[in-house]
């Protein structure tokens, strides 16, 4: 009974246990394969640009948010005498863009470090034609109180870290440590006969 007992704890046992774990590890990462799907097209916004009724320079920096988030930017052109931009919003992606684009969401615009008066609604079936502008505040006469500025919420990072990828490995290590040990096992139980 001891010799059945002793190959079933070396051999056996640790066999069994590193089986189960690379098993765990395959249909965990089978479940993550499987949960992933292509990711939801941005929505486009076009149109043109003007700033106290004057196209701005090529290259102006064009930043559209949703809420607080930074979720796209690109520089203004020229074409047929006007400065335009196109500006690609992207979905909402809690790994790469968390607090973007979702259907009907309100996205506001920066021209440069000013807030166009146009805002649009985010919407990836379609071409969102808006023209941006921008009209500086008229001065405050001399003893009057000024408006107090709004500072300019801090820009997110994206990354594209994947929630959970880590313990794919983390199982198939652990999966290759019980194997191990299980010829180790083996190996004590073949100098115990």
């Amino acid at each position: 009974m001891t010799k059945v007992v002793r190959m079933l704890a070396g051999r056996g046992l640790a066999a069994a246990l590193g089986i189960v774990v690379l098993g765990f590890a395959g249909a965990y990462s089978a479940h993550e394969a499987q949960a992933e799907s292509p990711p939801n097209p941005p929505a486009r916004f076009a149109g043109s640009v003007l700033v106290d009724g004057v196209a701005p320079v090529a290259g102006t920096r064009i930043e559209a948010r949703v809420g607080n988030s930074t979720c796209g930017v690109t520089t203004t052109f020229n074409a047929s005498g006007q400065s335009r931009y196109v500006l690609d919003v992207p979905a909402l992606d809690p790994g790469a863009t968390p607090n973007c684009g979702t259907d009907g969401a309100s996205v506001s615009f920066w021209i440069g470090d000013k807030k166009a008066a146009q805002s649009g609604s985010w919407a990836n079936y379609q071409l969102n034609q808006l023209d941006l502008t921008y009209t500086s505040p008229t001065p405050t006469p001399a003893g009057s109180a000024s408006p107090s500025a709004t500072p300019r919420p801090p820009t997110t990072g994206g990354g594209n870290a994947v929630p959970g990828a880590e313990l794919g490995w983390l199982f198939a290590a652990l999966g290759l440590g019980a194997l191990a040990f299980g010829v180790g096992g083996a190996a004590v139980a073949r100098k115990g006969r």
